[in-house]
């Protein structure tokens, strides 16, 4: 979120076992352009909308050889990495990179929630993140798929970042209710709901604001990517549908009417 509020969604970035590849998905796809950082970064990738960062693309490959799986990994802002992670750990996560400086632009530390998810905690120095949240073709909400019930998955956040969560009140006819999510100093930006039988969860994915989500769906599928979930009409006057790139990583699209 441009404001980069403590507890907010600041950066996401895509791991992937082709940088490349992805990078033409998702140039493609959303109109974006790609700058390789180089070999001093690992070539790590940054998604840009005309002059404005977007997000980024990793690669899936550890230097033991062994690969991570495809996701898209959100980072949300702290005021102080270390403190964060130290509230998260007692919270009941596991780090899994501690807080690592980015060339004096940022720091960043990755954790895995208590049911495994993982996220990420950032401290801008003068790295903007995400610089047009909630505009067409920029991220403009994050969801969580929960494998149990989605309250409960939330309360490790509650302690970690802040986040307060309450029933968004469009699904009356279930025992877990989608729960959306907000800090104390921000309207909501995201949200929490019981995965469906078979998805993989628990994980995070970000959600792109575009201006036809049938058309993108099909240009995903062109492109090599699979509808995970077919375009759909709802809640209010919004048209979501849930892709998967052609590694596997999974993410959201949403035209708001």
């Amino acid at each position: 979120m441009p404001d980069l509020i403590p507890g907010t969604p600041r950066w996401f970035d895509v791991t992937a076992p082709d940088i490349a590849a992805s990078a033409e998905f998702y140039t493609a796809l959303f109109g974006w352009t790609a700058r390789d950082l180089g070999l001093e970064a690992g070539h790590y990738t940054l998604l840009f909308q005309d002059d404005a960062q977007v997000a980024g693309i990793m690669s899936a490959e550890n230097p033991d050889g062994t690969a991570e799986p495809a996701i898209w990994l959100p980072y949300f802002t702290v005021a102080d990495t270390g403190a964060s992670v130290a509230a998260a750990v007692d919270a009941g996560a596991g780090v899994l990179m501690p807080p690592t400086d980015v060339f004096g632009r940022l720091e960043f530390a990755v954790l895995a929630d208590p049911d495994g998810a993982p996220y990420g905690v950032s401290r801008s120095i003068t790295d903007p993140g995400t610089e047009r949240w909630g505009q067409v073709g920029n991220p403009m909400w994050i969801d969580y798929a929960a494998a149990r019930t989605p309250s409960e998955a939330m309360a490790h956040y509650a302690k970690a970042l802040g986040w307060t969560y309450r029933n968004a009140g469009w699904e009356t006819a279930t025992e877990n209710p989608y729960q959306a999510l907000s800090t104390p100093a921000t309207g909501e930006f995201g949200g929490v709901r019981r995965a469906a039988p078979g998805e993989p969860a628990p994980r995070w994915s970000l959600v792109v604001r575009v201006a036809d989500a049938d058309a993108v769906a099909a240009r995903a599928v062109e492109l090599g990517g699979t509808i995970v979930t077919e375009p759909a009409d709802g809640p209010g006057p919004a048209r979501t549908a849930v892709l998967a790139d052609p590694a596997g990583a999974v993410f959201s699209i949403m035209f708001v009417g």
